[in-house]
């Protein structure tokens, strides 16, 4: 097996003999070739993440775009380097070859919101800035000229830009962030896909909205459009690829598989070819029944009560400790916590579902949330009188221990993507996208905080014996905030090369953990009001999700399906599995 961890990317060409090829890409931070009968051909390593591969329009090209902040272009008949572009001021997210070959464009995230276009000059390459976003940008796409380019963003808007210029032609609204575009070969259309689960079809001469394909039922990673334009392929969250029928927009085929499948799948001259989160590329024969160890990414943990809970990619629900099962959704569980008895399991998945799931007799509840998309966070009233539930709409819904909504209000006008409740301050306290904190007691908002500095609040936690909330941003910051007011009390930079995606805070407020996506976490201690920290390695790529303080250890769980428990020392003490099959 070549990959060693799921595929992200993959794409399809035909060499200068005419045999066909397959290039994969992983978060292995590694490249594969293949041959059409699935025999590996070459691979080549990177030292982090590979987001993306694109051949050239030659077929002699790949450019690789790599979470280091570089992109790289590789021989494509053997793997070997020819260039290495940047760094870039944040990871690369994805690369595009204009149809002549000549320029190669990245597209970075939030740290760097400029598209960067390479030019070409034989063997020396200079970079051109195309700036107008107001965050990161996720995909790009040429029109089939090369003059003009798609780029979606997460700021909520889709850019046609005129490429002699170098001005926006269009902006193209979202009510959500768009992450994935393609332009048709035949240029008549754009096509976007967006964390609401619609992908738009847009007329690019325009502008205008030409139609909405609302047939995935969770956010949609990817789209792409085959070679004759005929086709074109949308993978959502809901764990399917739907392939449509460009003329009249109708689905025409569906895969659905128990993984995830994000930005990989192509179009080969015999079929599709997608990647999964198994490491396999699925649609040729040839490489399965091969020896595989499957790898379930972990998104969430619970530990408390001497039990430890883990939501995964897949969608299962483990009970770590006891190596079973408790539950299943049809997509990413985003979150699960224990109520305060112990006794119930509630998890939240990407389509909006919400499962409780009694430990005593493991009879489980289903319930949505009405059209507000992904649930990101649940928090429990210390009571377990309701729980708390945030959402991608930015509403916050409570609701009563046997699942039913009680109350919604709308809390941010981005994405939710972290809960806490402080039991000092009667207040609960949400952390969203919008790159703002705000408090709330019975759905009014008591105090509402931000910082010029702050992108996006990942997570929330709280320290009710000192009074203070803790956030981790994607601007690699941990900020200090007062519980009651919100007044921001303290910012630190830690020592996180990438977004800082986890935190946790022991109740004093004197120590806190963190888990980022460069795979480590970091524990913060404060002697006399002073900070210190050392970093915990343990998990592969592609990140630490989720961090917990328990019964005076540290958990940190891993994209790479594993728990570790560390003493407040940074020893490690143990590692956990949770790669139970469902």
């Amino acid at each position: 097996m070549a990959h060693r961890s799921p595929i992200t990317c993959v794409d399809q060409f035909v060499d200068s003999g005419g045999a066909d090829m397959l290039v994969t890409g992983g978060y292995d931070g590694r490249v594969v070739a293949w041959d059409a009968a699935g025999n590996e051909l070459w691979q080549t390593d990177f030292s982090d993440l590979v987001n993306d591969v694109r051949v050239d329009p030659t077929g002699t090209r790949v450019a690789v775009a790599v979470a280091d902040r570089h992109t790289f272009v590789l021989d494509a008949l053997t793997g070997a380097y020819r260039d290495a572009l940047g760094p870039h001021g944040d990871d690369v997210n994805a690369v595009r070859w204009s149809p002549d070959g000549q320029r190669i464009v990245c597209v970075m995230d939030h740290l760097d919101m400029a598209v960067r276009v390479w030019q070409s000059h034989g063997g020396a390459w200079s970079e051109r800035a195309l700036e107008g976003h107001e965050s990161g940008v996720f995909a790009a796409a040429f029109d089939e000229s090369g003059g003009r380019l798609v780029t979606v963003a997460e700021d909520s808007t889709a850019r046609i830009w005129n490429l002699e210029t170098g001005e926006t032609a269009f902006v193209l609204q979202h009510p959500g962030d768009p992450e994935a575009v393609d332009w048709s070969p035949t240029g008549g259309s754009i096509v976007s896909g967006c964390d609401d689960g619609i992908a738009r079809v847009w007329n690019p001469d325009t502008g205008e909205l030409i139609c909405v394909l609302t047939e995935a039922k969770a956010a949609v990673r990817f789209v792409r459009f085959s070679p004759d334009g005929q086709r074109c392929l949308v993978g959502s969250y809901d764990a399917t690829m739907r392939v449509y029928d460009t003329a009249a927009w109708q689905v025409v085929q569906e895969f659905r598989g128990p993984f995830q499948w994000e930005r990989a799948a192509c179009f080969t001259s015999s079929g599709i070819v997608m990647g999964s989160f198994s490491a396999e590329p699925l649609g040729q024969p040839a490489l399965h029944g091969r020896p595989l160890r499957l790898t379930y990414g972990i998104n969430s943990l619970a530990a408390t009560h001497g039990r430890l809970f883990v939501g995964r990619d897949d969608g299962g629900v483990v009970d770590v400790l006891r190596g079973k099962v408790v539950a299943t959704h049809d997509t990413i569980v985003n979150s699960v916590v224990l109520d305060p008895s112990g006794s119930v399991v509630v998890s939240a998945d990407y389509r909006g579902g919400l499962q409780f799931t009694s430990l005593t007799d493991g009879c489980s509840r289903l319930v949505r949330a009405d059209g507000g998309g992904p649930i990101n966070s649940i928090a429990w009233h210390p009571s377990g009188s309701h729980l708390y539930t945030g959402g991608y709409d930015g509403a916050v819904r409570r609701w009563s221990p046997d699942g039913d909504c009680t109350l919604t209000w709308t809390a941010h006008h981005g994405p939710i993507k972290s809960l806490a409740w402080s039991q000092s301050a009667e207040l609960l306290v949400a952390g969203s996208s919008d790159g703002s904190l705000s408090g709330w007691r019975d759905g009014v908002e008591q105090w509402r905080a931000s910082d010029d500095a702050l992108v996006l609040v990942n997570a929330v936690a709280v320290a009710d014996d000192e009074g203070t909330v803790v956030t981790a941003s994607r601007d690699l910051h941990v900020r200090r905030w007062d519980v009651r007011t919100g007044a921001l009390l303290e910012t630190f930079p830690i020592g996180h090369l990438k977004s800082v995606k986890a935190i946790a805070v022991s109740p004093d407020g004197g120590l806190i953990v963190t888990g980022s996506y460069d795979g480590t976490g970091i524990i913060w201690t404060r002697t006399d009001g002073q900070w210190s920290w050392r970093p915990v390695r343990h998990h592969g790529k592609p990140g630490v999700p989720t961090v917990a303080l328990t019964d005076g250890n540290v958990l940190t769980g891993g994209w790479d399906g594993t728990v570790a428990r560390w003493n407040l020392a940074g020893t490690h003490v143990a590692t956990y599995e949770a790669n139970l099959i469902v």
